[in-house]
């Protein structure tokens, strides 16, 4: 949420070449010399779910003023808009079906159950649901994504009237790194969104964080797991081993079962473990909160720096820039 960050007191870690630096004028910080009252995402109804299952990426459209270098998808930017806002205005509903405005509407607060939805034509809205409104609070914001919702236990109800549900997927068995992107939405699949926290066998020591919108998929490294991060003297009594799998799935006529399934495919085997397992934990390596692992769109392309391809399962420490292998 790169604008309401704007805001916050103290400047956050900068993630990537396309993050805000300076949030400073005339030496104070933004959240000084102003507040950010209401955070409204506008929602073009007839084209969301197009861009969304297209998967183009930002420097595609020359319209949206991005550099050629922008890794950026556009399903990403569109579900981190839709993810923090506090008021989702959905707007051309002149042009849609009625039953497609009610499905859209649905989809849209399964991905952000907190936020305010309203429906206008031209962008035409009551302005007292702008202005002034104190309604917007950052650490609020942080708390309403869907996937958020789920894994902290607030479970959506199902909409069977449009067939749009989530799900948990949970395991205590690492994915295999050539075929960790068997989580990625095949794009008939009526995955939407995926989000969690994901354990790779060649990263042992650090949680990855997995994300997909529409068919983008983002890795980027998480913290460091309680086993590798602190000594085991001072673990508590009821903590062994914190590596697991925990991606929240939401979608439209999704065959859980049929996901499920694919994604044990991923798992490491047993002979995999006793073969390879050493040689990843002696090759793997840590990276700083937020560094950006892989980025994979549509089109198979595999955009990362940090990645090296191992198709047949071995490892080769020369061979891998930092220890992630695909």
């Amino acid at each position: 949420m790169p604008v309401a960050i704007t805001f916050a007191p103290e400047n956050p870690v900068r993630h990537s070449a396309h993050d805000h630096m300076d949030f400073t004028y005339a030496g104070k910080m933004l959240s000084e010399v102003a507040r950010l009252d209401t955070l409204v995402t506008l929602v073009d109804a007839v084209n969301f779910l197009l861009d969304y299952r297209e998967g183009k990426r930002i420097r595609d459209r020359p319209a949206l003023g991005s550099e050629d270098s922008d890794p950026r998808a556009i399903p990403d930017l569109v579900v981190d808009q839709v993810e923090c806002a506090n008021l989702l205005v959905l707007n051309k509903m002149d042009l849609i079906a009625a039953d497609d405005a009610a499905r859209l509407e649905e989809i849209l607060r399964r991905l952000n159950p907190k936020a305010r939805i309203v429906r206008s034509i031209f962008g035409k809205i009551d302005p007292k649901l702008l202005l002034n409104t104190t309604s917007f609070n950052l650490a609020e914001a942080e708390k309403m994504p869907g996937w958020v919702q789920e894994l902290t236990g607030n479970h959506v109800p199902e909409t069977l009237e449009y067939n749009i549900s989530s799900f948990i997927f949970r395991a205590k068995c690492p994915f295999h790194p050539a075929r960790m992107l068997l989580l990625q939405s095949s794009g008939s699949d009526g995955i939407l969104r995926s989000k969690g926290i994901i354990w790779v066998a060649d990263s042992p020591q650090q949680a990855l964080i997995w994300g997909q919108a529409g068919v983008s998929v983002r890795i980027e490294a998480g913290s460091l797991w309680l086993h590798e991060s602190a000594d085991r003297s001072q673990w508590p009594p009821t903590i062994r081993d914190r590596r697991r799998q925990e991606v929240v799935f939401i979608g439209i006529g999704m065959n859980e079962a049929a996901i499920r399934e694919r994604l044990e495919k991923a798992f490491v085997t047993d002979e995999e473990q006793k073969s390879s397992m050493r040689e990843w934990h002696y090759c793997a390596q840590t990276f700083p909160l937020g560094h950006l692992i892989l980025q994979s769109h549509r089109d198979g392309h595999a955009q990362s720096q940090h990645i090296a391809g191992h198709q047949d399962g071995q490892v080769d420490c020369a061979d891998q820039t930092h220890g992630i292998g695909l």
